[in-house]
């Protein structure tokens, strides 16, 4: 007869969507509508205060592009998904670290945005603690586990809240700096694979 082939949910690390290491994901809007398929390479288990949530690093196989789809589990069943990509790293730096949790922070191209932690505290916010467990999807493995700070800033941009997100790794003092924007789920669609 006929073998039913259920898929593989990953469940090494906190997985909201449940993909399968076949899994893939479209997405109709932002700067990857229209893109081609993307496929998942890694998740980032993210525990930050008493919330967790998951961040896929997807590719494109015809790009060899890397976004990060960020996704955090609702109250109602309902996942809220934000699309980012990185637009730099910074080794540790003290000036760079006196400048991350101010009120106001303004890029090198000049674009400002708003701290969306605590935003009424005018004063320097220290970064929320947190950490990570990263597992590797083709490997099956759990690449490393440890300690970050974040910091969360947002800005309008036509109407739209545009999110740059700073991490500093413990381990390195690695800052990476993200930009993005929440996308609702009527414009990504997960594809779960098989086994």
């Amino acid at each position: 007869m006929f073998d039913s082939k259920e898929p593989d949910i990953i469940n090494k690390v906190f997985n909201p969507l449940k993909i399968t290491k076949s899994s893939i994901v479209e997405f109709s809007i932002g700067p990857l509508k229209d893109t081609g398929i993307y496929k998942f390479k890694k998740i980032i288990e993210m525990s930050v205060g008493n919330k967790s949530y998951s961040r896929y690093l997807v590719y494109s196989m015809s790009e060899n592009t890397e976004y990060i789809f960020e996704v955090f589990p609702g109250a109602t069943g309902q996942v809220e998904a934000y699309l980012y990509n990185i637009v730099d790293t910074i080794p540790f730096d003290e000036e760079f670290l006196n400048v991350a949790g101010q009120l106001y922070l303004t890029t090198p191209n000049g674009d400002e945005y708003q701290r969306c932690t605590m935003p009424e505290n005018e004063g320097r916010i220290d970064g929320v603690s947190g950490r990570i467990k990263v597992y590797d999807i083709q490997s099956d493995q759990v690449e490393r586990i440890v300690g970050l700070k974040v910091w969360d800033y947002e800005r309008d941009v036509n109407g739209i809240t545009e999110y740059l997100n700073i991490e500093m790794m413990e381990d390195s003092g690695m800052f990476r700096i993200f930009v993005g924007e929440m996308i609702e789920d009527v414009f990504y669609k997960v594809y779960q694979g098989t086994k």
